[in-house]
Parts: C-alpha cells; sequence; structure tokens
C-alpha cells in the first residue's frame, strides 16, 4: 500500500490489527468540496470499512497543521461534502496514532505476521494458552525447554494472526504479557 507520510504509514498498522476495522484503502477515490465559493478536489488519506462505525474516511495531520485557521475552515467544508455522500470523515493526529506501547506492539506484530511455518512448540505454546485460559510469556516458557527468545516469537507470532489476544496498550510486548484465546 503506498502512502503519502510516515503518520499515515505508522497509521496502517492501527487498521491492521484492529478487530473492528475489515479493510482499509490508501488514497480512495477522490470528491470535491466547496470553500470561498470555489469547487475544490480532495482524496482523503483512507478509506475504511468499519464493523461497528461502517463506512468512513480518515484524514490524516500533524497536529501542527490541525491548529493551522484555514486547515480547519477547509476540512469543516471537507466534512459537509463527505456527509452528502453519506460517509463521514474522521481527523486523526499524531496523539491518536503514534501512541506507545501501543504502536511499538503493533509494529512487533507485523514483524511476525505473514507466511511462516509454524513448529511444534508454535502448537505447544497454542495449546498451553488454551489449558490455562490466561497465562504470561514467562509461565509459557516455564512449561517449555525452549529458549526465552524462540517462546516470545512463537508467541508473538500467534498473536499477528489473531489465535492469541493481550492487551497492547499497558506495556511493550515481552515475558510478563499475559496472553489468552
Amino acid at each position: 500500500m503506498t502512502v503519502e507520510s510516515a503518520l499515515e504509514f505508522d497509521t496502517c498498522f492501527h487498521f491492521e490489527y484492529s478487530p473492528n476495522i475489515t479493510s482499509f484503502e490508501a488514497q480512495p477515490e477522490s470528491y470535491h468540496y466547496s470553500y470561498l465559493d470555489k469547487k475544490l478536489p480532495y482524496t482523503p488519506d483512507f478509506l475504511v470499512v468499519d464493523k461497528v462505525k461502517g463506512l468512513r474516511f480518515i484524514e490524516v495531520k500533524p497536529l501542527s497543521k490541525v491548529s493551522d485557521p484555514e486547515f480547519r475552515e477547509k476540512f469543516i467544508c471537507k466534512q459537509k461534502a463527505a456527509e452528502a455522500l453519506g460517509v463521514p470523515i474522521v481527523l486523526v493526529t499524531e496523539k491518536q496514532i503514534r501512541l506507545n506501547p501501543i504502536l511499538n506492539n503493533l509494529k512487533l506484530l507485523h514483524r511476525y505476521a505473514g507466511l511462516q511455518s509454524m513448529t511444534s512448540l508454535h502448537y505447544k505454546i497454542l495449546e498451553l494458552v488454551k489449558s490455562t485460559g490466561v497465562i504470561s510469556v514467562r509461565d509459557l516458557l516455564s512449561h517449555t525447554d525452549a529458549m526465552e527468545g524462540d517462546v516470545l516469537a512463537s508467541t508473538v507470532t500467534w498473536l499477528s494472526v489473531g489465535k492469541l489476544k493481550t492487551d497492547l496498550s499497558s506495556s511493550d510486548l515481552g515475558l510478563d504479557s499475559l496472553v489468552w484465546c
């Protein structure tokens, strides 16, 4: 997916791992809005399909740009035009996107996502979690004869594909992280 900024790139991690977002598209089809008696073209940064909130346009901007009065006036006009299309537009800033430890954890999940061959350790970890309910990665380590890095990597792989769950917002993923199915 091609995006226009590092901030938009970081936004994709949130979309990719949100349980409510079924799909998202960068630079969707443009629409026009009126500003100072002119009809201007506009392309939102993203079109998102959300299970709860439905279809939404997302505009990603640095907080410094949002404080500009002209930007705010134009954005209100863009909102009105989007509403007329039946698709609300939401403004998101780096305060919402670059929130850690969430963003760091999402990037870690992304590194372990994709096509990988699952090992016997992967399956052992999944079975341990299923049988215990909620367990720390450290406790998973104590139930295996594997190395710390391998247990953590296998756990993160299951997290990245959605087979295991954890709280991504309270701390960086590590040995003390609790996981569950």
